[in-house]
């Protein structure tokens, strides 16, 4: 073998000397790789829908340091320049996966590579659709391979009719132009380029850092194929931008899922990596790709559809690990909570602010050096702990039987006289056992059960000496002896002596979290198993008690150790799917989007804002023909509380732990308020409402107001703290009064002055009704909870910030709606759509004279011809419902020059 190593370092070193000239050439970039799309400016609510619709753009998050090490390696064993060829490796490595990546994307566009379906229950490939769920989530299946290795050898021009392969139709590929469909960056900073990940409202200043950093492009961005030395590849992250068609809704999913399974196996078997690096491609191919590259959503929109299960919350809990510095993630933990814990209590967080830092860091590889130190470090952590409890539970279930530790115990326990320290080791094996595997008690024995049914888990245990099932079968056999044993002790009363107190410092630091131990003193000694004679379990005979051949001292200390580890097992498998390599794909965690799971998991509903405005006017308007009419001193006020999740119940199946949102219903809240000023001449209103917090809100002409709120528990009201309408003493209640120049109280004690009776009363009316509409336009206009988003395009972004030296105020709106800025945003779309028609640039437009309130029209010059160019066209005032006319486009030549160009005749027709 060590021949065969030497030949082929030998092998290698030809291909660094004979390859050099070559290697730029074939590493040259596209010249579309600097093709940007538009940003997307979303709010909290857009952010929330966004996540169900498949992005079109995305990042990969390139970590070299595998690719460094190995060509490091090489290098020392043929006698090359270690450093350098670690740089080179790292750049190769780099620039081998965004080709790949861009010739996947581009292939299945094109349709030289089939869509593989995301959802198998709805697809039509019978041999795909056996061999996925024969094969999911495994990193290496040999079947699935084969499969995919026609597809492949099919897409160079194997010439294999695609139903031989599987049950191939036209549906299954897609048949856009051939040209290059995607843009390839390297980012060297975040910048403008990104701004919708920093821009929670568009404005000027955003606008202005846009239009700079496209200017300034150079200094942001470059091809990802870029070979400049001073590039890091270490810590590099590339921005992949689709030119898509109108249906990428319709396929994206599958689209994404596609390029993650085409790129984990062309990794392996294609021959790009070795165009790209002729000396390191075949190398590369042993690099576990899955664990040196993330693909991320450049934004709100996703790459996986998210759902409320384990996988997509464990992943997505990532995001907190790409913040700036060090994070005490829950993965790190002894005891985490779970990502589903801190997806319920983390509420409602920002967006599109920069939460994740990207913009503190002078260069983008400075935040991909901290996000993968992070993750790094939370992932080797689990597997450390993974590991460490697998390879204890294999060694002591191979060395004794339940029954047999569980006997090992019992001779410390029922010694004759008892020290304190025996007492405290006894009681530390005790609590931790009731803790952890009394089912009775309960506190973790269930989460700790349903490890052995997770997937995820059962694939850790894959080169196990035992099962998962087995091991579980163990811990169950000796805790029952175990917990058995200390029911007795505890019947001796053992423990109740005087003056008798347990040092607490001895538990295990997982059950230290669990009883809120306090951290021991850096100057207390650690504590130490007692020992009585040869240790019970050791890794090697010959050397006896030394430390380090030490597994466990007694039957005591082995069975703790048991439990720790099961423990461990059981707060591994809260994460597991973030950080164990169990995937066959790269992993896509949706950082970049909070409300990605939130939404999943119904605790935020993006259109309950929308919702609530709605039904408040429909009970503003009720009550306003109830008691706007007259001068009756009575006003319904109605709100709607929300409805909130108050826990994930968690389920397995099929392997999968899925979480099923127990939801609090939405209540409609009343209050009844009375104004008195009819009555008795003063401007007075007292409100009774189920909650204090209750806003003091009658009417919508107050001035000044002296507001006073008293909360009580009895007597009676007319609303309870549930929210709930009813007669019966509620449970609390709260009343305020208010005097304030309150115009309807005046109104409605003139029309009382003027009448002994009821008398209608058109100015209480009338207030009632604008009341009604006012709540209901301020409530559209929540700029959070109600979604809005925009749509720039960097280019016409840039061209107006040429044109004026600045971005006017007026340009915000049509700069947002993804047009230039022109007077108006009907004449930028006119705009917009003219040079689409034409391909050619708008230079100035004036309004015809002509034009209407719906139908209008421009008179456009522009490079297409000498002249101007009238256009027709439909929009109303406010750039809504814009539309051109079919013939044409709507475009007229107003000279011969330009009549040609568009192929028209003088009288409009087609020539």
């Amino acid at each position: 073998m060590r021949g065969i190593g030497v030949l082929r370092a030998g092998v290698l070193l030809i291909g660094f000397m004979s390859a050099v000239s070559a290697h730029a050439d074939a590493a040259a970039s596209s010249s579309t790789d600097l093709q940007l799309n538009n940003l997307r400016i979303t709010n909290r609510a857009q952010c929330a829908l966004d996540s169900d619709t498949p992005t079109d753009t995305a990042f990969i998050v390139v970590d070299g340091y595998n690719a460094g090490k190995l060509s490091y390696s090489l290098a020392k064993s043929v006698g090359l320049d270690p450093v350098g060829t670690s740089t080179q490796g790292m750049r190769e490595f780099r620039i081998a996966v965004s080709r790949l990546t861009k010739t996947i994307m581009n292939r299945i566009f094109t349709g030289r590579l089939p869509l593989l379906p995301l959802n198998l229950k709805t697809s039509k490939l019978a041999q795909y659709n056996s061999l996925a769920a024969q094969c999911d989530k495994k990193t290496y299946c040999p079947e699935l391979n084969s499969y995919l290795a026609k597809i492949w050898d099919n897409s160079e021009g194997a010439g294999v009719p695609w139903n031989k392969i599987d049950n191939f139709t036209a549906a299954n590929f897609l048949k856009l132009s051939a040209k290059d469909r995607v843009g390839c960056q390297y980012i060297k900073k975040f910048s403008g380029l990104q701004g919708h990940l920093h821009t929670t409202e568009l404005d000027v200043a955003s606008l202005q850092d846009m239009a700079q950093s496209y200017i300034s492009m150079e200094k942001n961005i470059t091809s990802c194929e870029d070979q400049d030395g001073a590039l890091d590849s270490r810590n590099a992250i590339i921005q992949l931008n689709l030119k898509t068609d109108s249906a990428f809704n319709t396929y994206g999913f599958d689209f994404w899922n596609s390029v993650k399974v085409y790129l984990s196996f062309a990794w392996r078997y294609s021959n790009i990596p070795a165009q790209v690096s002729p000396q390191m491609g075949e190398l590369f191919k042993s690099i576990a790709l899955e664990e040196s590259i993330m693909m991320v959503s450049n934004g709100c929109k996703s790459i996986e559809k998210p759902s409320c299960d384990a996988e997509t919350l464990s992943m997505n809990s990532i995001r907190e690990l790409a913040k700036p510095g060090t994070n005490p993630a829950d993965s790190f933990r002894e005891n985490p909570e779970g990502p589903e814990k801190d997806t319920i209590n983390k509420g409602a967080p920002g967006v599109n602010d920069d939460f994740l830092g990207t913009r503190g860091y002078k260069e983008a590889s400075d935040w991909v050096e901290n996000f993968r130190k992070n993750y790094v470090e939370n992932r080797g952590s689990m597997k450390n702990r993974l590991q460490s409890a697998i390879q204890f539970l294999n060694v002591l279930s191979a060395s004794m039987t339940a029954e047999e530790l569980s006997e090992f115990v019992k001779p410390m326990a029922l010694a004759g006289n008892y020290s304190n320290e025996h007492r405290d080791e006894l009681y530390y094996l005790c609590t931790e056992s009731r803790l952890a595997g009394d089912k009775r008690l309960d506190f973790m024995r269930t989460g700790i059960d349903t490890v052995k049914q997770m997937s995820v888990m059962q694939k850790a245990f894959e080169g196990s000496q035992k099962s998962l099932d087995d091991i579980s079968a163990y811990f169950d056999e000796a805790e029952k002896g175990v917990i058995g044993f200390c029911d007795t002790l505890e019947r001796q009363n053992i423990w109740n002596v005087a003056n008798y107190q347990v040092n607490r410092n001895g538990f295990h630091t997982w059950a230290k979290e669990i009883l809120n131990v306090p951290k021991a003193e850096p100057t207390a000694p650690e504590f130490q198993p007692m020992v009585f004679g040869a240790p019970l379990l050791v890794w090697n005979k010959e050397k006896g008690n030394e430390p380090a051949n030490v597994i466990c001292q007694t039957g005591m200390d082995c069975a703790r150790r048991m439990t720790k580890a099961m423990v461990d097992l059981y707060a591994v498998s809260k994460y597991a799917d973030a950080f164990l390599p169990v995937s066959g794909t790269v992993s896509s965690p949706d950082i970049f989007n909070p409300y990605a799971d939130l939404k999943a998991c119904k605790i935020y509903d993006p259109w309950y804002q929308t919702r609530r405005a709605n039904k408040r006017l429909f009970a503003d308007l009720t009550s306003t023909a109830l008691f706007g009419w007259n001068a009756l001193p009575m006003y319904i006020d109605v709100d709607f509380s929300a409805p909130k999740v108050t826990s994930l119940k968690q389920m397995i199946d099929n392997g999968s732990v899925k979480f099923d949102p127990s939801i609090q219903k939405s209540k409609m809240q009343y209050a009844a308020l009375a104004d008195f000023g009819p009555l008795v001449g003063a401007p007075c209103a007292v409100s009774i409402a189920p909650n204090s917090a209750k806003a003091f809100d009658f009417y919508a002409f107050n001035g000044i107001t002296l507001n006073y709120c008293k909360a009580s528990t009895d007597g009676t009201s007319v609303g309870e703290s549930s929210g709930m309408v009813d007669n019966r003493t509620p449970k609390a209640r709260s009343y305020c009064g208010g005097c304030s120049i309150n115009f309807v109280g005046v109104a409605s004690g003139t029309a009382m002055a003027a009448s002994n009776i009821l008398p209608i009363n058109p100015i209480k009316l009338g207030i009632y009704f604008f009341r009604s509409i006012h709540r209901f336009v301020q409530a559209k206009k929540d700029k959070v909870n109600i979604p809005i988003s925009s749509d720039v395009n960097l280019v016409k972004v840039a061209e107006t910030y040429k044109k004026y030296g600045f971005i006017p105020e007026h340009c915000v709106n049509q700069l947002g709606a993804g047009v230039g800025c022109y007077q108006d945003l009907c004449a930028a779309k006119a705009a917009e759509a003219f040079e689409r028609y034409t391909g050619k640039k708008v230079e100035s437009l004036r309004s015809d004279g002509a034009s209407g309130s719906i139908t209008k029209a421009l008179l456009i010059k522009s490079s297409l011809c000498d002249g101007e160019v009238r256009m027709k066209f439909n929009c109303s005032d406010d750039g809504s419902k814009f539309s051109t006319f079919e013939k044409f486009g709507g475009l007229y030549g107003k000279t011969k020059d330009c009549r040609n160009a568009l192929g028209q005749t003088f009288f409009g027709g087609v020539k």
